[in-house]
């Protein structure tokens, strides 16, 4: 049975290599999905407590309330890529749309006008609503490509090896090109305005290159009448064990990231007193050695499995977290580079594996169902992320509040008290390995492999591919 299932599947083409063009075509829309992510939860709370006078407090409720408002436009979104017949196929015009809408409001966030503080929280909120549907646009339909582009088990690891390539390159222009841009304009108003106008070029140019170089893809479509009602959708979801444990494992995930991402950069200013240099160092260190960690890590998950190395991504991460609690106002370059580097491996297999993963799980829905419905499961994902960044992020805020941390204007840093001090370590190194420890957990319990895919598709094609397994 393991012979035929695996003769299966290469009948199916899954060792069919896809060209370099695809490969970059795909990846390089990861730039300014990464730009869009990293920058704006990192550098909004820190623009509106250092810059524009506002509590983190106020910063992590918007953050909230428009990533809240935004996740059921993600599964309308998902559900309308699915269905969509154009000439330009399925996922292209949702592109192209997140695109144009990604880099408008990429600059309504970090160069508003001068305008009173209850203006502002108005333009803000209207901001954060068209910055999270445009990610919707564009996300929701791009996670669901790889899926479609490709059959193969660990050819799809090969795809997400270049995506995780240009992650890197997206995290550092978010990291440290923001900040040399910060900080080249003085750290003020006209700092973020200038970083706003350049990072919202890249973005829009990236998105917008991937919308024109991917294939285009039709998919597999329903016949009239046959796609699952709403609740049928979810209990045909809810059958996909692996696709299940995954969303798990995604939602400590996103509140991991979310904690280290919204205090990084307080951290960096106010606890080991490094600042803006001291982020540009950690971001071009971390991400470059995640960039050339790829063919490491894309070997290991064709030799030890997929699951084995994002848990090993894990206890890297998680250690490596750890370490910054021993780090304090004399902490070295070479510190700070060690440490990214731990950063840099663990963070890199867990992206590549986290999103090979998924893109199995859209597979193996379609051997089950029948159903062509990957912007479907990518908007579950796309709910995940934004619910968990946003409760990330909000309770940060309001835990920073609590323990007494000082906002200022115009980019000045002064003491703050030693529980803000307090406030700042946990959240960015207890929090994040605690929810990675509960991640853990889930993807101990995530079973899908390349026999049992195989399987799937030969039960499929004998007439049992209703069947849950």
């Amino acid at each position: 049975m393991k012979m035929d299932a695996t003769a299966s599947i290469e009948g199916a083409g899954a060792h069919k290599r896809l060209g370099m063009g695809i490969c970059l075509g795909f990846g390089v829309g990861t730039v300014g999905v990464s730009i869009m992510l990293n920058t704006v939860t990192t550098y909004f709370p820190a623009l509106m407590s250092t810059v524009l006078g506002q509590s983190p407090e106020i910063a992590g409720y918007l953050l909230m309330i428009s990533k809240l408002a935004d996740a059921v436009i993600d599964v309308v979104i998902g559900s309308l890529s699915d269905r969509a017949r154009t000439r330009w196929g399925r996922r292209k015009p949702f592109l192209a749309a997140g695109a144009l809408l990604s880099a408008v409001s990429f600059v309504m966030l970090f160069a508003p006008p001068v305008m009173g503080q209850d203006a502002l929280l108005v333009w803000m909120i209207a901001a954060l609503v068209i910055y999270s549907t445009a990610y919707s646009l564009f996300n929701v339909p791009y996670m669901a490509l790889p899926a479609e582009l490709t059959d193969g088990f660990h050819e799809r690891t090969r795809l997400i090896g270049f995506r995780t390539v240009f992650v890197s390159i997206g995290q550092l222009l978010a990291m440290a090109g923001t900040a040399w841009l910060i900080q080249s304009g003085g750290a003020g108003r006209a700092g973020f305005a200038t970083m706003g106008l350049v990072m919202a070029l890249i973005i829009g140019g990236a998105m917008t290159a991937t919308a024109l170089s991917v294939p285009v893809q039709h998919g597999t479509q329903p016949a009239t009448g046959k796609h699952l009602p709403g609740f049928a959708q979810m209990r045909a979801i809810a059958r996909n064990r692996p696709f299940m444990m995954l969303l798990g494992a995604k939602v400590f995930q996103f509140l991991s990231f979310a904690s280290v991402a919204s205090t990084m950069l307080l951290y960096m200013l106010n606890v080991v007193g490094v600042g803006y240099t001291g982020q540009i160092v950690m971001a071009v260190t971390q991400n470059v050695v995640t960039a050339l960690a790829m063919p490491l890590w894309v070997w290991s998950g064709k030799t030890i499995g997929k699951r084995r190395t994002y848990l090993c991504g894990v206890v890297i991460f998680c250690l490596t977290t750890l370490s910054w609690l021993l780090a304090d106002d004399t902490i070295t370059t070479v510190g700070i580079m060690v440490r990214a580097v731990g950063g840099g491996l663990g963070s890199g297999a867990i992206i590549l594996m986290s999103i090979s993963m998924l893109g199995d799980t859209q597979a193996y829905d379609r051997v089950l169902t029948g159903e062509a419905r990957e912007g479907l499961l990518s908007s579950a994902i796309a709910v995940v992320e934004k619910v968990s960044f946003a409760l990330g992020v909000a309770v940060l805020g309001v835990f920073l509040h609590a323990l007494g941390y000082v906002p200022t204007t115009g980019g000045a840093i002064v003491k703050q008290p030693e529980s803000a001090m307090l406030a700042l370590k946990v959240g960015f190194a207890v929090i994040p390995s605690i929810m990675f420890t509960i991640n853990g957990l889930f993807l101990w319990a995530y079973d899908l492999d390349e026999d049992k895919f195989a399987a799937a598709r030969l039960r499929s094609e004998e007439g049992f591919g209703n069947t849950a397994l």
